[in-house]
């Protein structure tokens, strides 16, 4: 403040500081709280992006136990059905096989007259 000054232009210039660095302090712990809850709000925002993060990997986790399960029962519903191996499928078709031939020798051996006969009733 200038001494110079008269004494009422002093009080207003008083005044008038002291308004000023009311209006600062007030603004201040505006800005404080303002910087508080703004904090607040990220902290929530944080907690609830790890919560969504944990509930992903949860899921995910889920879905890879449900994938290995369902594989390991198709493989069992595989394994009961009991498919045929080639060799058995080859094992099959030589037995067929020599039926035929068989059949083909019991028809030729019917054609060439030795019928067996049948029994009256």
């Amino acid at each position: 403040m200038d001494e110079s000054s008269p004494p009422g232009e002093r009080g207003l210039q008083e005044a008038l500081r002291t308004a000023i660095e009311r209006t600062l302090a007030v603004g201040a712990g505006s800005a404080a709280e303002t910087r508080g809850r703004a904090q607040e709000l990220l902290d929530d925002v944080a907690r609830r992006g790890q919560g969504a993060r944990e509930g992903f990997a949860r899921r995910g986790q889920e879905a890879r136990e449900a994938s290995a399960s369902m594989t390991a029962r198709v493989v069992e519903a595989i394994q009961e059905m009991r498919l045929a191996t080639g060799e058995e499928v080859r094992a099959l078709g030589d037995q067929l096989e020599a039926i035929e031939r068989r059949v083909a020798a019991l028809e030729r051996r019917l054609e060439g007259g030795s019928r067996p006969e049948v029994e009256p009733e």
